[in-house]
């Protein structure tokens, strides 16, 4: 019995469904009910209906018509494999190994033309497989859907073929000369995966695999059952909403009507019949080809039924069309929707099939929302804000009720999860539970990913900071036993070690001493020991790894050695066995199974194991490049998406997937951009079905429209839909979907005359909501028709603006009190950086750990810096063995750059040492300094070493430009020298542009300098409570401003102290009024004197 119900109402036919069971039950309790469906999260929620209506929900089987068909057609034919012989995926590899035999032939010429000229085997043997995938995927389709020209084909009948396609392409544009020339090329083709399966397999099994005759077969096979073949048959079949079959399907299913019961439960929202309807593209094309009259094509077009269902009502109409040729038992249970809101009207003419719609409200109707945003992260935040304000106005409105969905969900999950995410945890009433679904694996699984990464390592730099990403994943850590602070040591270890990228040392042209192996080997050498020991067999010890870390460079050096024996291994080409067994040590070699990864780990040898199954049935005997693995284990791993968290009991996001249209109260879209939706597919030029349509094939555009139909009709109350309708970078306007378009068009031909001319635009200028670039833009808390729930963003004008520390910190002060020297020199370089590390315990200088990714080949001023100042206290003769120290580091830039560098860093650094030669030449001595000093009745004790002093001169010195604290420094010791050293004096050498300079202060008093010191210690102790705001870079053009626009000035000073600043602005931001004449006397009375007296 062939049965089919129909009903608007998903939910409705889910009941029609358990009354069928309730009423007439399986004669054997132990049978499982079979159940067959689209999508897994429809067997999800119909399993919840079930329980509900039933109060238990057991022994049914869901399955997808393609593999509950192969497992009867088994049952009747048990000698067919698991695996249909023509599975597009084995085709494919059949395909791939024949082709290269019949390119010479005159009808190959076009495959023959696209595959030479490649610039490499593996580029050629990779261009190869994809196109064999396409042709395979092609005959695929002709198996469903044309089987018939594959018998023609195989008869030699090409003729056949030729006529239908001529008839077809009658009224077209076409030059039939193309189509024969594809035909001829994939009918000889054809003929050969026909001789070469012939070969392989047992003609039964061939003939009972080609669907071409397996329908044939197998309903001969029907028509005589056994007994025993009959008890083998399902009792009942239930199909659930299932929107499309191929003609060869559904005659499968009405042929096993005859033999047991099948259900169809048809999702129809109308209860009108439509499977005759046409678009109003299709009348007009009419009307110009038969030359209709207006008039008449008008009243065509009044007749039609509701434009929604023909503009995206193919696919669902084809079926229902499909359907009723078999002249099924039909029994009908539709529910009429109210008009209660715009969503509904809009049913109710899809309902009716009519167009006679009236809208009257649209401002105060949120049942359709549409959204125009910058950004995919816009389109989160605003959906967040707009679901707060659902749940806000509908206090029964659950997070299981609102589904969200993408055509792309991994495009929006890293922005889900942020959003969502953000009040996690808290008792914030603005968190929303949520779960995402149907993200790829190798999206979310760090193992997958990774592992997919070492597929794609053949061309890679084997840079360091791609080898410590592979170190952060868990499974590579336990493995090898590491920490993450082993990690983190590591990697600086790494970085000082001077390993950058490239494997080994040695390279045509020139030593790369930035590679892992100079790397490894000074970590190794440095366990033993250490740089001072010198060179040793070509390496210089790294003196950080000594001793008992010798272990966990062993470690480092195992991983690395694993990843450079897999890179050695893909470089050539290899059979598949030997790839099987690569894979299966790599996978074995790197990641350390346990509870949490098991899953992962199974899955990637699951596929290899499959991988090397597929290929084997098909005889392909081949050496394969690693390009053409990679792209398999891809392709496989993708087919894999998590869906366990779908109907969760939370926010449910997830793929815009055929059948998702589960009754939700909130059904929302994401990304439906013009470009986007429906999603794009890539026209196959070969594919000659497309001359010849016919009712039943599968489009995929046709098949998104109607996920958008299903979509609208499961929403119950709101219908929201969002996308990128502004530009981020200039404001232009993006346009939506073609399909939102229609929408727009439909709601504006049902707004009621006169509510239309009061509202004085169309549906689309106030039905479509422009949300602002930000979140924290101030439209967002002032607009009509938003609800933002974003209070943190919030200014509030009378709110008490909270100062930076407006009362001074309390700080006991004993009457003794010691300072010492080098505190009080980085006071007073920078006060305000002083008071947050020294006084409150602050830091805000961050370490950047980043390994640079590709060898040297010019030193940064840094690094130049660097060797200049360790250059110093070398002696000439010594310079050579130096500066091949430094490029066994890896800190002189590569090749022949090497010596240039050589040679400009020894000339730039010769003027400085001859200028100190006098110094350096002698043995310098350190003055132990401590001093008292009576402050508003406190003892202040001064204490400190002054180094580098020869004779009567601190010599002081940089191999740098001259700086404002190199002043600063050289000032306070010469303030200290003429208070209690007056015989002695103090020098500053520099370089800048390439000459030497010198520093020095001309003398002052023992009271004059005492004096100036007293200002600075006084400011000291008082910046131990409080920040002492000054300015402290670019002195002398500040006091020559005269202290004019004082926040200018702090700010520039912020700027230009890319290291510091960043104190100073966390002073300002938290501080509303500057006192400008304090911070210029104070400037003036800290370095007035000191910029007078230089000589």
């Amino acid at each position: 019995m062939f049965t089919l119900y129909q009903s608007n109402q998903i939910a409705s036919l889910a009941e029609m469904l358990v009354k069928v069971q309730q009423v007439n039950p399986l004669k054997d309790p132990f049978e499982p009910e079979t159940i067959l469906i689209q999508s897994q999260g429809m067997a999800q929620w119909l399993q919840m209906q079930i329980a509900e209506v039933s109060g238990i929900m057991g022994n049914c089987n869901f399955l997808y018509p393609t593999t509950f068909l192969w497992q009867q057609y088994r049952v009747l034919f048990p000698e067919l494999p698991k695996e249909n012989i023509f599975d597009r995926n084995s085709m494919a590899w059949r395909i791939m190994r024949l082709l290269p035999s019949c390119l010479h032939q005159a009808e190959f010429a076009p495959l023959r033309y696209y595959l030479a000229n490649q610039p490499s085997e593996e580029q050629y043997q990779l261009k190869l497989y994809q196109l064999s995938a396409k042709i395979a995927e092609l005959f695929d389709q002709y198996l469903v859907y044309r089987p018939h020209w594959l018998v023609h084909w195989e008869e030699n009948n090409l003729q056949a073929v030729e006529n239908e396609l001529r008839s077809a392409i009658v009224t077209k544009n076409i030059d039939l000369n193309l189509i024969t020339a594809d035909m001829k090329w994939q009918s000889h083709l054809w003929q050969q995966i026909v001789q070469d399966l012939e070969f392989s397999v047992d003609n039964r099994i061939f003939t009972t695999s080609h669907r071409a005759y397996l329908q044939q077969n197998y309903f001969e096979k029907l028509d005589n059952l056994t007994d025993a073949e009959r008890e083998k048959l399902p009792k009942r079949i239930f199909v659930f909403g299932i929107s499309a079959f191929s003609p060869l399907q559904l005659a499968v299913f009405k042929k096993l009507s005859e033999h047991c019961d099948i259900h169809i439960f048809f999702f129809n929202p109308s209860e009108k019949y439509w499977g005759d309807s046409i678009e109003d593209k299709v009348w007009q094309k009419l009307a110009l080809t038969h030359k209709i009259s207006p008039e008449d094509l008008d009243t065509l077009l009044m007749e039609q039924s509701n434009k929604l269902l023909n503009l995206w009502g193919k696919q669902g109409r084809d079926f229902l069309a499909q359907l009723m040729e078999f002249e099924p038992n039909t029994i009908d249970v539709f529910i009429e929707p109210d008009e209660s809101s715009n969503l509904n009207k809009l049913k109710k003419q899809i309902f009716i099939s009519e167009n006679n719609a009236t809208i009257d409200h649209l401002i105060e109707d949120h049942s359709i929302q549409i959204h125009a945003c910058h950004s995919q992260m816009r389109e989160v935040e605003v959906l967040h804000n707009q679901l707060l304000n659902l749940f806000e106005k509908d206090k029964n409105l659950r997070p299981k009720d609102i589904i969200v969905m993408s055509p792309d969900i991994n495009k929006y999950a890293p922005y889900i999860d942020a959003v969502f995410s953000r009040y996690a945890g808290s008792r914030d009433p603005r968190y929303i539970p949520f779960s995402l679904s149907d993200q790829l694996w190798t999206k979310i699984d760090p193992i997958i990913n990774s592992f997919l990464q070492l597929l794609a390592m053949k061309e890679s730099q084997f840079n360091a900071e791609y080898v410590f990403d592979l170190l952060e994943v868990g499974a590579i850590q336990a493995r090898f036993s590491f920490s993450s602070e082993d990690i983190h040591t590591l990697r600086i270890w790494a970085k000082n070690a001077g390993v950058r990228s490239g494997t080994d040392i040695q390279q045509p042209y020139w030593y790369n001493y930035n590679s892992w192996e100079n790397g490894l080997n000074r970590l190794l050498l440095g366990s033993s020991l250490k740089e001072s020991h010198g060179i040793w067999e070509n390496t210089l010890a790294f003196s950080d790894s000594y001793g008992l870390n010798a272990e966990l460079v062993g470690r480092l050096a195992s991983f690395v050695s694993v990843l450079l024996e897999w890179v050695k291994r893909i470089q050539l080409p290899q059979s598949l066995a030997q790839w099987h067994l690569a894979v299966k040590t790599l996978i074995a070699d790197l990641y350390q199974e346990n509870a949490e990864n098991a899953a992962s780990i199974l899955l990637l040898n699951t596929v290899n194991d499959e991988v090397l199954a597929l290929i084997s049935t098909t005889r392909f005997a081949e050496n394969l490049h690693i390009e053409i693995l990679a792209l398999i284990f891809n392709q496989q791993l993708n087919q894999s998406s998590q869906q366990l968290n779908f109907l969760a009991g939370r926010v449910n996001f997830a793929t815009l997937l055929p059948m998702r249209a589960i009754p939700f109260k909130v059904v929302c879209l994401l990304g439906m951009n013009e470009s986007d939706f429906p999603r794009q597919q890539q026209i196959n030029s070969f594919d000659l079905m497309r001359y010849a349509p016919q009712k039943g094939d599968r489009a995929k555009r046709d098949d998104d429209r109607y996920l958008f139909l299903e979509a609208l009709l499961s929403a119950q109350d709101v219908f929201y839909i969002s996308y990128i309708g502004q530009s981020q970078k200039d404001g232009k306007e993006r346009l939506p979907s073609i399909l939102v378009s229609q929408l727009l068009d439909i709601i504006n031909d049902s707004l009621e005359p006169e509510f239309k001319q009061k509202l004085g635009s169309d549906a689309e200028n106030v039905l479509v909501r422009k949300q602002p670039l930000t979140v924290f833009s101030k439209k967002n808390f002032t607009h009509v028709r938003d609800s933002a729930y974003n209070a943190e963003w919030i200014i509030n004008p009378t709110a008490t603006h909270q100062e930076f520390l407006s009362e001074p910190l309390n700080t006991d002060m004993e009457d003794d009190i010691s300072i010492e020297i080098e505190n009080l020199i980085r006071f007073v370089q920078n006060p305000i950086k002083f008071f947050f590390t020294n006084v409150l315990g602050i830091s805000f200088n961050t370490y950047d750990d980043t390994i640079d990714d590709s060898e040297i080949f010019a030193m940064s001023g840094l690094d130049n810096y660097i060797v200049l100042n360790e250059l110093l206290d070398i002696a000439p003769e010594q310079q050579e063995q130096f500066f091949k120290q430094e490029q066994l580091k890896g800190n002189l830039p590569a090749s022949n750059f090497a010596k240039i560098t050589q040679q400009d860093l020894a000339n730039k650094i010769s003027d400085m040492r001859a200028t100190l030669a006098p110094y350096l030449m002698k043995e310098s001595t350190v003055l132990s300094f401590n001093q008292s000093i009576v402050i508003d009745e406190k003892v202040i004790n001064l204490y400190g070493n002054m180094t580098n002093l020869y004779d009567d001169e601190m010599v002081r010195w940089r191999v740098g430009r001259l700086r404002d604290k190199d002043k600063i420094e050289v000032w306070i010791y010469h303030l200290l020298l003429c208070i209690y050293c007056p015989e002695k004096m103090v020098k500053f050498y520099y370089r800048e542009g390439g000459q030497i300079g010198e520093l020095s202060f001309e003398k002052l008093s023992s009271e004059e300098a005492l004096f100036q010191l007293m200002v600075y210690i006084k400011d000291y102790l008082t910046g131990l409570s409080k920040a002492q705001i000054v300015i402290y870079h670019n002195i002398q053009r500040y006091l020559k401003s005269k202290g004019e626009n004082i926040e200018k000035a702090l700010s520039d000073l912020a700027e230009e102290d890319s290291r510091d600043g960043s104190y100073l602005n966390r002073i300002l931001s938290q501080t509303t009024a500057l006192n400008s004449q304090a911070i210029y006397q104070r400037t003036v009375s800290w370095f007035g004197l000191m910029n007078e007296k230089i000589r």
